[in-house]
């Protein structure tokens, strides 16, 4: 099994809505804070903002996610951030809340590194070695299923 990623967190009331749940944007927002631990913790850089490093831009190309169990102030959990796929250019993050150890939230991310292009688009560009290097180590072994999101 490859490494995760690990995160104590515990849910705050300005987390929640008016039915005292979590406001479901928050798992978004927690799921980029996990993002960005793991570039600065894993890889030594900061990816998020204006191309800190090496001039790479690191969007967002698709997310995707499950509410298991609802969760509420005061909860004591627990992220954990894997790589379930890296690409030439992207990876996708896995991405598991866990609440008394059972699955809260699922969220798959999928990220592209790229370079800002003339004009102000964006162009793919490989995952610098370096980088990739430190990766693989949290991706899922191939005997690992994907996170198993209902239809």
């Amino acid at each position: 099994m490859g490494l995760k990623l690990e995160m104590p967190f515990t849910v705050k009331f300005s987390h929640c809505d008016s039915t005292g749940l979590v406001f479901h944007p928050n798992f978004f927002a927690w799921a980029v804070d996990a993002e960005e631990a793991f570039f600065r913790q894993v890889l030594g850089a900061d990816l998020f903002g204006p191309g800190l490093v090496e001039g790479l831009f690191v969007p967002m190309a698709g997310a995707r996610a499950e509410f298991v169990q609802p969760l509420r102030a005061g909860d004591e959990v627990r992220f954990r951030l894997w790589i379930e796929r890296l690409g030439w250019s992207s990876v996708r993050w896995a991405f598991v809340i866990e609440k008394e150890g059972c699955p809260a939230v699922w969220i798959a991310e999928t990220l592209v590194f790229t370079r800002a292009q003339p004009g102000g688009g964006f162009k793919a560009v490989e995952i610098p070695a370096a980088f990739r290097e430190r990766m693989l180590p949290y991706l899922k072994d191939a005997g690992e299923p994907p996170l198993a999101f209902r239809s």
